[in-house]
């Protein structure tokens, strides 16, 4: 019986392996076609396109990019850019409920940017539990950091990005020195390190989202790419959310929390939020989730003085 169970296992492999290498072939064609790279036999044609990303100006210090492609596997990216020296840029993370408390109030990245006024905000930090409803007291999982109150230490076995006063963003791997944050949030693994892609190809894609930043500094990424919609985004691994990232220009990158808390909102000419791409909570596009804290930018309208 072990060695029937061998034969079949070996079987199996080679008609897994085979399947790779005709999908690998498939996609090399597509990516010859459409103009995108590959990752991987496992992964398929869902890299970034050979053309560099298109920024379009949004506010002073902050542009936006999107990406969207149907075949081979379809894929919905949206970017921002923000100039770490442009004038008027500002961040903020959630705040704790209040001063030394271990927990925030839970509410969507649409209602943080309209509380606060903002005019950029993204998830951040894992969080537990999964709440329905906003105002919910919510344990932050990794650091949390809001104008220099520090709430959430950061975790032992995942890395930070923080900011400080002076607007300068670093990455960093545990063990996290957070003393000089004024602004942080925690994520998950790295994704690039010095421009190296550190992710994993593992086998199931889920929505993201990521923070990086420029070899120089002067740059912040923040990527929110959609998944588990077969018909808008098949989702991504950390091996090809890093290769979006570098693609976006980022050297240093994390992967912040993700799937159905994976959300980037603007704001609108009316004082409102716009969300961004399509989020998924509970399996339905479209729908936010509540989340225990987020990132935002304060930026001044374009043009201004």
């Amino acid at each position: 019986m072990a060695h029937m169970h061998w034969v079949r296992s070996s079987k199996s492999r080679i008609a897994l392996n085979g399947a790779r290498v005709a999908r690998a072939v498939v996609c090399a064609l597509f990516a010859a076609l459409l103009g995108c790279t590959t990752i991987g036999a496992s992964t398929g044609c869902v890299g970034p396109p050979l053309q560099r990303a298109h920024w379009r100006p949004a506010f002073e210090g902050v542009s936006l990019a999107s990406f969207h492609r149907a075949l081979p596997e379809p894929i919905a990216i949206w970017a921002a850019r923000i100039d770490l020296r442009a004038p008027g840029i500002r961040f903020f993370v959630t705040p704790p409920l209040e001063p030394g408390a271990s927990e925030t109030s839970g509410m969507k990245t649409s209602t943080f940017l309209k509380r606060y006024g903002l005019q950029l905000a993204v998830n951040a930090s894992a969080f537990d539990p999964v709440q329905e409803n906003e105002g919910t007291p919510i344990r932050i999982v990794g650091l949390s950091v809001s104008e220099g109150v520090m709430y959430s230490p950061p975790s032992e076995n995942y890395g930070a990005l923080m900011i400080d006063r002076a607007n300068r963003v670093t990455i960093a791997a545990p063990p996290v020195d957070a003393s000089n944050a004024y602004n942080g949030v925690g994520g998950f693994g790295a994704l690039l390190e010095h421009g190296e892609n550190v992710g994993e190809e593992e086998e199931k894609r889920h929505p993201r989202t990521a923070a990086g930043v420029s070899r120089d500094g002067r740059y912040l990424y923040l990527l929110v790419l959609d998944g588990r919609q077969p018909l808008h985004s098949a989702g991504a691994t950390t091996a090809e959310t890093a290769d979006w990232m570098k693609w976006l220009g980022a050297y240093d990158a994390l992967n912040l929390d993700g799937g159905g808390s994976s959300a980037m909102v603007i704001a609108d000419e009316a004082g409102g939020a716009k969300i961004l791409n399509r989020p998924i909570h509970n399996g339905v596009p479209g729908t936010e989730r509540v989340v225990g804290n987020h990132l935002g930018i304060f930026a001044r309208p374009l043009h201004s003085r």
